[in-house]
C-alpha cells in the first residue's frame, strides 16, 4: 500500500547544472574530483517536515513592517530580549535596519519574511544582543533526537559581520518569554536561571544565506525556543554586527528523511534487498557513497557479496515537484575472522552467539551471524576479582539506620554490594549497633519570670554521657552553646529547648516554658511632697519597676485644670527628678493636684496611671 511521503526530507537535485556536473551518471563531469551527490553543485534544497516552531518562515503577519523593531507584526513570534529584533518583509519594502544601515541579501531563502538581529552595538556595548523566541506548538520529549534547520543571512563583508556564533536556548516555561526583565545589558538567555544553552555553532558568510542544522537530544521538556547570538561578547561590536534568520524548522530528527519501506535478506546470503515505496509517477536512482549506480533505477536494489559491496546506500525518488532522498543504509560484510579482548568481573560472563564464557583465558568460537556469515572469533577473556570489606557502624535508639540500600531500625549484620574502583562488586558487610538513649537532663518544665527580671537555668542533673549542649528557640535559632542558660530576660511566654549530644551524635531534647508574670506592670507614686529645700521629699516623681521601657508622657494639673508640669517622652526615667513645686517660675500654692503618666513596658504594652497628690508648704 502506498504511503504519504510529502512531509519527509524533500530534496531538489540539480541533475543538470549549467552543463557542468551531472548528478546521476557516476562521472566527475566538471573535473573537480567530486562526483554526483558529493559535488556542491548537486546540493539540494529541502522541503522540511512540519515545524514545532509556529510561523517558521515569518510569512504570517498582522501588519507590513515599515520601520525597525516590528517583530510584533509576525504571528507567533515574541520579542525575546529587551533589545529589539527587526521584522523584515517585502510587503512593506522594509529590508533591514535603517540606522546602521544593514539590508538583507536577496532573494530570501524561504518566502517573503525574515528577521534581523544585532550581536552587540557600538553605542551601547557588546552585551546588547537581540533574540527571537516562540512558544512551541508542543513540548519536546526528553531523550528524543531533534533537528533544527534554518538559514543565517550575512550582509556584505563588513568587518565584524563575516562570522557569527549562533546559539539556541530552551526553557520549560512559556511565561519566561521574554527574558531579562527589561534589561538591555543582561546579554543572552543563559544568563538567567530559566534558560539552558542547548547548542552553539560558528557560521560565516558574505552577502549570502547559509544553511545551519542543529541536532540535539533534550534533557528537559522544553516548550520555548530562543535563537540568536551566543553568550560571549562579540569583540567586533563597534562595527554593529548584524545578521538575519529565516526558515526555522524544528522537528524530530527521524522525520528528516524518507525511510526505507523494507530491508530484507542477508548480504552473506546474496539476497539483501533495499526497497522504497513505489508510487505512480515516480522515478528512482540509487547511489553508493554519493555516486550514482548507473542502471539501478527501480524501487528496489538487490545486493550480493563482492569486494566493493560495503558502503552507504540511498535512493533519490523524483516527483513532478522535485525529489525525495531516502535515509542512508550502511552495508557491512561481517568479518570472517575476529578477535575480542574482554574484561569481566568475577561471577559474570561474556556471551558470544549462544555461548556464555566466564573462565579467564583464550577461547575460540565459531558463530553464525544474524546476516548468515560464519565467523571465527578468538576471545581473550580477563576476569577481575570482586572485593570485600567489613564495617562497624551504629545508629541512635529511636532512629533508622541507612547506608546505601541498607535501611533498618534493628541492630544486626547486613550486607550490600557496591561497585569498586575497577567496576566489579565490592561486598560490604556492616555490623550495626544501636546506641541506647541517655538518661537526659533534669530541668523544670515551667519557670515563672516577672516581666523585666532576668533568670538563669541550671539543670539539677544530667547524664554524664552527654558531652555537648545548646539551647534553641522554636525557630531553631541557637540561644546558648552551654548546658546552662544565664541572664535570660524574656518579655513574653517563651519555650526554649535544651539539646544534649553524646559522643556518637545521638541527642535528646527537653523543653522549658518561661512564663511571664506581668504583675510588675506597675509604677509607684507618693501622695504628698514638700518642696521646702531641705532635700527631703523636695520633688514629686514616680518609681518604676524594671518592666518599664519608656515614659511617654508625665503631666501634673492644678484643681482648675491648668497644666503646671510636663515632661517629654524619654527612657532615662531613673535619673528623673520630677516636679519641684513651681509653676511659671513661681512657687505653686499648697493644695491638691492631679497627675497623669503614660508608660510603655518592655513587652510592648502601654498603660496610663493617674491620681492625686498634695503639695505642702511650711
Amino acid at each position: 500500500m502506498g504511503r504519504t511521503i510529502f512531509i519527509f526530507f524533500f530534496l531538489s537535485l540539480s541533475f543538470i547544472c549549467d552543463a557542468q556536473e551531472i548528478c546521476d551518471n557516476a562521472i566527475d563531469d566538471d573535473g573537480d574530483g567530486l562526483i554526483d551527490l558529493n559535488d556542491e553543485e548537486c546540493e539540494c534544497s529541502k522541503l522540511l517536515p512540519s515545524s514545532l516552531i509556529p510561523n517558521p518562515s515569518f510569512e504570517e503577519r498582522t501588519c507590513c513592517p515599515t520601520q525597525n523593531a516590528r517583530l510584533d507584526c509576525a504571528v507567533g513570534w515574541i520579542q525575546a530580549s529587551n533589545p529589539t529584533t527587526d521584522y523584515i518583509h517585502t510587503c512593506g519594502n522594509y529590508l533591514g535596519n535603517t540606522n546602521i544601515p544593514a539590508f538583507v541579501p536577496l532573494p530570501l531563502p524561504d518566502g517573503q519574511g525574515a528577521v534581523g538581529f544585532r550581536d552587540g552595538q557600538k553605542n551601547v556595548g557588546s552585551n546588547y544582543k537581540e533574540y527571537v523566541g516562540a512558544c512551541l506548538t508542543e513540548a519536546m520529549e526528553v531523550g528524543v533526537s531533534y533537528s533544527l534547520d534554518f538559514f543565517v543571512g550575512f550582509r556584505d563583508n563588513v568587518l565584524g559581520n563575516k562570522s557569527l556564533d549562533i546559539a539556541i536556548f530552551g526553557s520549560t516555561d512559556c511565561n519566561q518569554l521574554p527574558f531579562g526583565n527589561g534589561s538591555y545589558s543582561i546579554g543572552c538567555p543563559a544568563n538567567t536561571q530559566f534558560y539552558d544553552e542547548i547548542d552553539i555553532q560558528s557560521v560565516s558568510g558574505s552577502n549570502e544565506w547559509v544553511r545551519v542544522t542543529f541536532e540535539f537530544t533534550p534533557t528537559k521538556p522544553y516548550e520555548v525556543m530562543i535563537i540568536g547570538p551566543s553568550c560571549p561578547a562579540n569583540p567586533n561590536y563597534i562595527y554593529d554586527p548584524y545578521f538575519y534568520l529565516d526558515g526555522l524548522t524544528l522537528a524530530e530528527t527521524s522525520k528528516f528523511g524518507l525511510p526505507f519501506e523494507d530491508i530484507a535478506g542477508s548480504i552473506c546470503n546474496d539476497d539483501l534487498v533495499l526497497s522504497i515505496d513505489d508510487e505512480a509517477g515516480q522515478s528512482f536512482q540509487w547511489f553508493k557513497d554519493g555516486v550514482a549506480l548507473v542502471g539501478e533505477v527501480s524501487s528496489e536494489l538487490h545486493l550480493i557479496t563482492t569486494s566493493d559491496v560495503e558502503g552507504e546506500y540511498l535512493v533519490v525518488v523524483t516527483l513532478s515537484t522535485g525529489c525525495i532522498a531516502s535515509k542512508s543504509y550502511n552495508v557491512r560484510v561481517p568479518p570472517y575472522y575476529a578477535e575480542q579482548e574482554v574484561t569481566i568481573c568475577e561471577n559474570e560472563d561474556h556471551i558470544i552467539g549462544e555461548t556464555a564464557f566466564e573462565d579467564e583465558g583464550t577461547h575460540e568460537i565459531t558463530i553464525n551471524a544474524h546476516d548468515g556469515c560464519d565467523s571465527i572469533v578468538t576471545l581473550t577473556l580477563h576476569v577481575n576479582k570482586n572485593s570485600a570489606a567489613r564495617l562497624e557502624d551504629y545508629y541512635c535508639e529511636g532512629e533508622t539506620y541507612s547506608l546505601f540500600d541498607i535501611v533498618t531500625d534493628s541492630p544486626g549484620i547486613y550486607e550490600t554490594i557496591l561497585p569498586n574502583h575497577i567496576g566489579c562488586d565490592s561486598i560490604i558487610t556492616v555490623e550495626v549497633t544501636q546506641i541506647p538513649e541517655t538518661d537526659g537532663v533534669e530541668l523544670p518544665y515551667e519557670v515563672t519570670v516577672k516581666l523585666g527580671d532576668s533568670i538563669s537555668i541550671f539543670p539539677s542533673n544530667y547524664d554524664p554521657n552527654l558531652i555537648q549542649f545548646y539551647w534553641h528557640n522554636k525557630e531553631g535559632e541557637v540561644i546558648s552553646n552551654s548546658l546552662n542558660i544565664q541572664g535570660l530576660k524574656p518579655v513574653q511566654n517563651t519555650t526554649l529547648y535544651l539539646v544534649g549530644t553524646d559522643q556518637y551524635g545521638c541527642s535528646i531534647e527537653q523543653e522549658v516554658l518561661f512564663k511571664i508574670d506581668d504583675s510588675s506592670v506597675i509604677i509607684y507614686f507618693p501622695n504628698v511632697f514638700s518642696p521646702d529645700g531641705n532635700r527631703v521629699n523636695d520633688f514629686f516623681s514616680f518609681f518604676p519597676t524594671r518592666a518599664v521601657q519608656s515614659i511617654e508622657t508625665f503631666q501634673i494639673y492644678d484643681r482648675w485644670g491648668n497644666k503646671v508640669y510636663m515632661t517629654s517622652p524619654h527612657t532615662d526615667f531613673h535619673n528623673h527628678l520630677g516636679w519641684d513645686g513651681t509653676y511659671n517660675g513661681k512657687r505653686a500654692a499648697q493644695g491638691v493636684y492631679t497627675y497623669m503618666l503614660k508608660a510603655k513596658f518592655i513587652n510592648g504594652t502601654e498603660k496610663i496611671f493617674s491620681g492625686n497628690l498634695t503639695l505642702l508648704r511650711p
